[in-house]
């Protein structure tokens, strides 16, 4: 709302310049009378065009109402060692954002790796102003982080991202760092989650994983019926515990390159799938797809 008033202020001042006294300006104008159905269908055209919804944004009140969700729809932080060490400069657009009050609106949030020399995504990243703005992404449906550190953070995980647990939808972890149990424990933290990806680089393993915990069970069993996406992931028996520990997993399509127990995957949605596409060792290559029918 803070944005709105301030850039409501700038137009107001920029025109009170230029209007003769002997114009009036009382009547609103047309697109301010516009019912808010046919704004908000408007928007919805635009909503992969930016600077037009920068544009609608600026008409009035009720057109940057319906455009501002769209454009602060996606939250990227770029995460290095090299931005921790200059004083937390990682998180500078969760701080512009809380700053304006547009943590709210954020539904895509992605943690990604700005360097190759990079040393993960831990509890050493956030002080204690950083992660009450990241407790303030309270909508978000996507999250998406690259080398994630989940053993640093045990054991107050869900401190960190337990509130992403009502809204999360879909879940994407690249080289997750930590031991079976604990990546099973993570995606146990949504109780709504469906679609689930991951991703591995098998020139990349860790020589060596903390210590399995067998009393480390999922807080919750989230429905994974949605989309699975798994590349190059060769943790051997990680997709074992996951259908163990939560029940089985129900997922309607899945896309699978190089993985290892894609049988155990296959036979375990057998009932609720639909699509199914294996792809060829050359990423390049053209998926395998098979569509699976009731038959």
């Amino acid at each position: 709302m803070r944005v709105w008033y301030r850039i409501q202020a700038m137009v107001s001042r920029l025109f009170s310049a230029r209007v003769s006294p002997e114009v009036p300006t009382t009547h609103s104008s047309p697109p301010n009378n516009l019912p808010l159905e046919t704004i908000e269908k408007i928007i919805a055209h635009l909503i992969y065009d930016t600077p037009s919804l920068l544009a609608c944004s600026l008409t009035c009140y009720s057109w940057y109402i319906a455009a501002v969700p769209h454009l602060h729809h996606t939250l990227m932080i770029l995460n290095s060692r090299w931005h921790f060490n200059l004083k937390h400069q990682w998180s500078e657009p969760l701080q512009n954002a809380s700053r304006h009050g547009l943590l709210p609106f954020v539904k895509r949030l992605q943690v990604r790796r700005l360097s190759c020399r990079y040393e993960g995504f831990y509890p050493k990243r956030f002080n204690r102003h950083t992660l009450r703005q990241f407790a303030a992404l309270s909508n978000v449906q996507e999250l998406e982080i690259d080398d994630l550190d989940i053993p640093k953070f045990m054991p107050r995980i869900q401190e960190y991202f337990g509130h992403f647990s009502p809204t999360l939808r879909s879940l994407s972890l690249s080289k997750p760092k930590g031991s079976r149990r604990q990546i099973v424990f993570f995606i146990g933290l949504f109780q709504y989650l469906e679609d689930l990806k991951l991703f591995d680089d098998v020139l990349d393993h860790y020589k060596s994983e903390p210590a399995e915990d067998p009393a480390l069970i999922p807080l919750f069993t989230p429905p994974l019926q949605g989309r699975l996406k798994v590349t190059m992931f060769k943790r051997v028996g990680l997709l074992k515990d996951m259908i163990d520990l939560f029940g089985g997993i129900r997922f309607r399509r899945m896309d699978l390159f190089d993985v290892d127990g894609m049988r155990l995957l296959v036979g375990a949605c057998a009932e609720t799938l639909e699509t199914l596409r294996v792809y060829p060792k050359d990423p390049r290559g053209k998926p395998l797809s098979m569509k699976v029918s009731d038959s």
